[in-house]
């Protein structure tokens, strides 16, 4: 699978809606936070082997915690919260390690300040990195980051202003591919402003059994797309 980086083809944006932890939980009989907790290891990992494919991704993001997803059962909202605390410091190793930036990319209503200081405390200990740039989607929803957009621009004394510059990552690249793990057809609320031309990718492979090189089977397969962005 690996190929030198000199005859490796790049890839600006990939984004993953990382669905099926719970169907995967129940799939190997154990507890959901159990399946959530190997919904986040499979993300590291795959973070861990980029390096891997045979192609090189300068922006990768990974849908982690939706707005809607405050409507769960406290317990399991809560359960993920644990886990996201204990691995964002993880995830903070991984990317130092692998020279990746990562970026908050959602909304900080909602979040206890001990949250919100992990998280400034893995974007600002990366911030100086210059390889692959990692976006952790975290309490994000596009129809609120549209919203926010907004309320932000209402407030700026600009009177000329690009809608972008208000998004919650301005810089991020609009995304070229989007995929979504679990069998599910549609975007949920995910990244509705930047995926006006992506294309879309949709598997039934539950998201802990979609490994680095389902990934790759995954780019292989887009590189030979005929993408005309409206044209």
């Amino acid at each position: 699978m690996k190929a030198s980086n000199s005859r490796k083809k790049t890839i600006n944006h990939v984004a993953i809606i990382m669905d099926g932890n719970g169907r995967w939980s129940i799939k190997n009989s154990i507890s959901k936070k159990k399946g959530h907790e190997y919904g986040v290891r499979n993300c590291i990992s795959i973070c861990e082997s980029l390096d891997k494919l045979d192609f090189i991704i300068n922006e990768i993001s990974f849908y982690i915690f939706s707005t809607e997803n405050w409507k769960r059962s406290p317990i399991e909202v809560k359960n993920l919260f644990s886990l996201i605390e204990t691995f964002y410091l993880t995830f903070k190793n991984t990317a130092n390690k692998k020279n990746m930036v990562v970026r908050h990319y959602g909304s900080r209503e909602k979040l206890s300040k001990k949250l919100l200081n992990i998280i400034d405390d893995v974007v600002l200990n990366t911030k100086s990195n210059n390889g692959t740039r990692l976006n952790l989607m975290f309490n994000y929803g596009a129809r609120k980051e549209i919203e926010d957009a907004i309320k932000k621009i209402r407030i700026s004394k600009n009177n000329t202003y690009n809608f972008r510059d208000y998004l919650y990552v301005s810089d991020s690249s609009d995304p070229d591919l989007i995929i979504r793990t679990g069998g599910e057809l549609r975007l949920s609320n995910f990244m509705l402003w930047q995926s006006a031309y992506s294309e879309l990718y949709f598997t039934k492979t539950l998201w802990p059994d979609f490994k680095i090189r389902s990934l790759n089977r995954v780019l292989h397969g887009y590189s030979k797309r005929n993408r005309k962005l409206g044209r």
